[in-house]
């Protein structure tokens, strides 16, 4: 539920803000889960989306890494929400939109050598 001045009934801008980077997040993971396997073939698989971004790095850690490796995937992605979510100023937001959309372009590249091995 969006949060309304008091007395006024008008939604403050802060919220709104939060609901377009709540979009913007969810618009892009959905974007690069697309892009990864567009035919739906693999979506099955879609909880392993972060190990992606080992396997760009290394298609070795992603493949038998274990659930460190998993886990520090996804630690990756939670703490840039974490910052993402937080920020104040528009360039800061867009600056870790633009690092989101880095960490998702590498994650599916690493992805997309991984399906194209097996």
């Amino acid at each position: 539920m969006p949060d309304r001045s008091p007395g006024t009934g008008t939604i403050s801008k802060q919220s709104a803000q939060l609901r377009y980077k709540i979009i913007c997040y969810a618009v892009a993971l959905l974007a690069a889960l697309l892009a990864t396997n567009p035919n739906g073939g693999l979506w099955a698989l879609a909880w392993m989306f972060p190990l992606g971004l080992a396997a760009f790095i290394d298609r070795h850690w992603a493949n038998s890494g274990g659930w460190g490796v998993f886990a520090g995937c996804i630690a990756v992605y939670l703490i840039h929400a974490w910052f993402y979510f937080r920020s104040q100023s528009l360039r800061t937001t867009l600056f870790l939109f633009g690092v989101l959309a880095i960490l998702l372009t590498c994650n599916v590249s690493g992805c997309r050598a991984m399906i194209n091995t097996h």
